[in-house]
């Protein structure tokens, strides 16, 4: 695997070496002492830092990339509820250790697909200001940051901004979904010169329809980068998602 580049603090990447908050967490929160899925004791031989048993009752996605509107797209897992206590525990319990484990499931993914290769650059998709103040953190962004750690890519946490505070998707229907987030997604002009250069895997926790998606890749081309891929750590396997319903070959 590849090792990482030097951080680039004026152009906003997260790269590379570990920050003395980061080892510090390392000492609070050791990677491979408690499942972190169910919290059972386990050890340094258990992958991605879950026990057997969680291991096991995972949905591993082993699906290529597909198509969402002509955009390249995949997920690493199926959305269950093993799934959903990873997720959960990092967005909404603070439990930001946890995103290691889900970079690090997402980089084998990564790296089976060959995507380290061909995207050079990391992009979260955006939360809103207001919402990540009150939650402390992004999670796509943080999970972005181990992410380019472990594949040697750039993570550049800012090149999309959200503009509005939107409406919680998890209420809404596609067609719902689809008008809530149209326009709440802008490109940061301050990577105007640069975008050209870029070839963007754009990540996020968690996939429904695509709709986030597909507005992230509206706002990123918008700002002159054309080729962009998506790749989610989980995603539902049955979707009744309108002009979406065949997204991933679901």
């Amino acid at each position: 695997m590849t090792m990482n580049r030097e951080s680039d603090g004026n152009q906003g990447k997260t790269i590379g070496h570990k920050t003395l908050s980061e080892k510090l967490s390392d000492l609070i929160f050791p990677q491979h002492l408690y499942c972190g899925c169910c919290g059972n004791i386990i050890d340094e031989t258990r992958k991605y830092g879950l026990c057997d048993h969680c291991l096991a009752h995972f949905g591993w996605n082993t699906d290529g990339l597909e198509l969402i509107d002509g955009m390249a797209a995949g997920a690493c897992l199926d959305y269950g509820i093993y799934e959903r206590t990873l997720i959960f525990g990092l967005k909404y319990k603070g439990r930001k250790y946890l995103a290691r484990d889900i970079a690090a499931i997402m980089a084998d993914k990564v790296c089976a697909l060959g995507l380290d290769k061909i995207c050079g650059t990391i992009v979260p998709v955006p939360l809103h200001r207001s919402k990540e103040r009150k939650r402390g953190f992004n999670q796509a962004a943080l999970i972005g940051k181990h992410l380019a750690r472990l594949t040697g890519m750039e993570c550049i946490p800012d090149m999309l901004i959200r503009t509005r505070d939107t409406a919680p998707m998890r209420s809404l229907g596609p067609a719902e979904r689809r008008w809530n987030i149209e326009g709440g997604i802008a490109f940061n002009e301050k990577y105007a010169s640069l975008a050209s250069e870029k070839r963007v895997l754009l990540i996020d926790d968690f996939y429904t329809t695509g709709s986030t998606a597909l507005e992230c890749r509206r706002a990123l081309n918008s700002g002159g980068v054309t080729d962009v891929t998506f790749l989610a750590f989980a995603a539902r396997r049955s979707r009744d998602t309108g002009d979406a319903a065949a997204a991933m070959g679901r």
